[in-house]
């Protein structure tokens, strides 16, 4: 027993000073855009929208049909087949993961527009194009919105691959 008790005291410095030595090697930077958030904090309905560090919950909708073609604030025209968004919490060009809580199903998505600062106020954080939202379920009559978690991946100018 004593024998036991000695190897793991000599062995405990060892552990510690192996994960001094091997960090966590994959580190995201903040992808969450503080400057909108700061700038628009008065419309931010905190009863339905919780942020943290790369992760926010709120209400997802998706863009009207009427907006095929028109300018994004990123410059590239709005196409509703591609996996794009719109989000005032996010930095442009920033990739995300929208989950549906209801449903469980999940998208990549890139952000390449703003959205209207008020929609924060009716708890809405990110506006999905159709081919998005039509992957969580959420282009069938009656629906329009979703409850969401959003999760950053990445930062890319590229639109993601959903298979």
């Amino acid at each position: 027993m004593k024998i036991v008790i000695i190897i793991l005291l000599l062995a405990s410095p060892i552990i510690t000073k192996a994960q001094d030595v091997y960090p966590p090697s994959f580190v995201l930077e903040n992808c969450i855009d503080s400057g909108l958030i700061e700038k628009y904090n008065k419309y931010i309905d905190t009863g339905r929208i919780q942020i943290s560090f790369n992760k926010v919950t709120g209400i997802a909708s998706f863009y009207s049909s009427k907006f095929n073609g028109l300018k994004t604030a990123s410059g590239e025209l709005y196409r509703p087949k591609k996996y794009t968004a719109a989000s005032n919490v996010f930095l442009i060009n920033s990739v995300v993961r929208v989950t549906n809580m209801r449903n469980g199903k999940s998208v990549l998505v890139r952000i390449n527009d703003r959205m209207h600062p008020k929609m924060l106020k009716k708890g809405r954080v990110i506006d999905l194009s159709g081919g998005a939202a039509k992957k969580l379920s959420m282009t069938k009559k009656g629906e329009g919105i979703a409850r969401v978690v959003i999760e950053v991946v990445d930062r890319s100018k590229l639109n993601p691959k959903n298979d």
